[in-house]
């Protein structure tokens, strides 16, 4: 069996590296053509190159996946970025004022919706692929897991709780920055206060992950011991993808609902600490935002 040339399996601070690259190409390019659209146009790239880094395909089977990566975003362009374009519009006018708890679940009941939509349409691409894996490469995605985890507890994990809380805050900061803008001092510490209380954290985060990596790589064994069809691969793993942001077993659902329950809150009260300058910010960007995503449907 070939395998494809490509990097051997980066270590945390190599795909430290390549995503801080990554970002700082985008910067440049923001100029000529907006972020959103830009990492649209790339997502497919990077998902090719980041899942060859995993599995290290063979030529047959990176081909493969490029061609399933390609038919899924050709879908999603048509499919589900209109969707996104409404959703922006309606969030760049609930902006404007007070996000309640229940109207914060109800965009996010969307969101996940959505989510549902895209997995199901994803599933039977993936399968096509994983059907042709081989067990070096099962072995090779744990490593790559492996380090993958390893990465995130260096980054967000900290036995300190304060600590903690203030490196979940800065993740809050990273990405609602690209809407609000920057926090003060006085946010942050708010913040902090409110993430020490949730019921949830990067810890829980991770082994959610975790459980979903296990059961991926005991799917891909199962499908090369049981030489499983392809029909069959894609319905495991899409009942695997939802039970990650929908689980129905009593237990994992109503420990799931909790989370929504007090993430909604959060997500209320991070509103609520706002100025109206950023309230403003966050709609000039979100308007933006649906411009983008309304050009990306279009195919422009």
């Amino acid at each position: 069996m070939k395998l494809l040339s490509a990097p051997a399996l980066p270590s945390p601070w190599r795909q430290r590296m390549a995503r801080r690259a990554f970002i700082g190409v985008l910067a440049l390019s923001v100029s000529a053509c907006s972020i959103l659209q830009l990492v649209y146009e790339q997502a497919p790239r990077y998902l090719q190159w980041r899942t060859n880094v995993a599995h290290h395909f063979t030529e047959e089977q990176y081909e493969l996946a490029r061609t399933s990566i390609r038919r899924w975003f050709d879908w999603h362009r048509r499919e589900q970025m209109p969707q996104v374009a409404q959703m922006l519009q309606q969030a760049a006018l609930d902006v404007r004022g007070p996000i309640s708890p229940e109207l914060a679940c109800e965009r996010r009941d969307a969101y996940l919706a959505m989510s549902k939509q895209a997995f199901a349409a994803a599933a039977p691409l993936a399968a096509a692929v994983m059907v042709h894996l081989g067990p070096s490469q099962v072995s090779r995605l744990q490593v790559f897991f492996a380090d993958l985890n390893e990465d995130q507890r260096e980054k967000y994990l900290s036995d300190d709780p304060r600590k903690q809380a203030s490196l979940a805050v800065d993740f809050i900061e990273e990405w609602g920055g690209l809407v609000y803008g920057d926090f003060t001092a006085a946010q942050r510490a708010q913040m902090e206060r409110e993430v020490i209380a949730l019921p949830f954290s990067a810890a829980t985060v991770l082994q959610e992950a975790q459980r979903f990596q296990a059961r991926y790589v005991q799917l891909l064994k199962d499908t090369q011991a049981q030489k499983l069809p392809a029909d069959q691969v894609s319905q495991r793993l899409l009942a695997l993808l939802l039970d990650g942001i929908d689980p129905q077993e009593p237990t994992r659902k109503a420990q799931m609902q909790r989370w929504v329950k007090a993430g909604c809150a959060f997500a209320s009260d991070l509103h609520a600490l706002t100025t109206s300058a950023q309230r403003e910010r966050a709609e000039r960007t979100l308007t933006g935002w649906r411009l983008d995503s309304t050009a990306i449907a279009n195919g422009r």
